[in-house]
């Protein structure tokens, strides 16, 4: 009899496994876990380097004898190719889907690197640079045995929530489509899978659109973690 799939969800920069009674993967937790899967939630130090995000992943999945089908959203892409490649991750795993991971970098990074901004001084924002990511893919080739699918993100200017639209216009006079945080260019990765109309939160079910005056047309993240799930099970065949 076929084992059941395991699912690792992997989060993003400033992220975390449960912040009170907010979780940032419950619903895609729930999902798997309804649909037979064996789910582990990673928790990474939220603010490091790819380094010591990928170690402590590494550390955590030790035992985990696999197959691994990984799901990360933003940063947590880059941090499981790091382990996949050069930590050993690549045993243990079957496939890595990416949700918005700047795997180009960001020029939002660019811009707070070079800016006198708190963030600046976070070991994870200088890892997202356009520079940083250049040299990290160039000593991060894929993983001969690992499949790679990506899911990208966009929204136009005026859908996005005010705070976000300063960085989306610097995006987009970069490198064009974005969803805030990282372009459409950058979190194409492997098999480009689709392009979401989401910004770079609704991807993980935060909707911080907060004009009460103007409507947006809201992201239901469930239908792509039910494709990515289907996926998985497909494999596991």
């Amino acid at each position: 009899m076929q084992a059941s799939p395991t699912v690792v969800l992997i989060h993003g920069l400033f992220g975390f496994r449960k912040l009170l009674w907010l979780e940032y993967f419950r619903q895609a937790r729930l999902l798997y876990e309804q649909m037979g899967m064996r789910v582990i939630v990673v928790k990474l130090p939220w603010a490091g380097s790819i380094d010591r995000r990928a170690r402590a992943l590494a550390a955590q999945l030790r035992d985990e004898p696999g197959p691994l089908h990984l799901v990360a959203h933003s940063m947590g892409g880059l941090d499981a190719r790091l382990w996949i490649t050069h930590l050993g991750g690549g045993a243990q795993v079957v496939s890595l889907t990416t949700l918005a991971t700047p795997h180009r970098g960001s020029p939002v990074a660019d811009h707070v690197c070079a800016s006198y901004s708190p963030f600046r001084l976070f070991a994870g924002v200088h890892a997202l640079t356009t520079t940083a990511m250049r040299q990290f893919n160039a000593a991060t080739p894929d993983h001969i045995d690992v499949i790679y699918r990506s899911y990208a993100a966009v929204r136009p200017v005026e859908q996005l929530p005010w705070f976000m639209r300063r960085y989306a216009r610097l995006i987009e006079q970069a490198e064009g489509e974005n969803d805030s945080q990282v372009s459409r260019l950058s979190a194409s990765w492997g098999t480009l899978v689709a392009v979401l109309s989401a910004d770079h939160f609704e991807l993980v079910s935060l909707n911080l659109w907060l004009n009460p005056f103007k409507r947006r047309q809201p992201f239901d993240p469930l239908p792509l973690y039910r494709e990515i799930g289907e996926r998985i099970m497909q494999q596991q065949v």
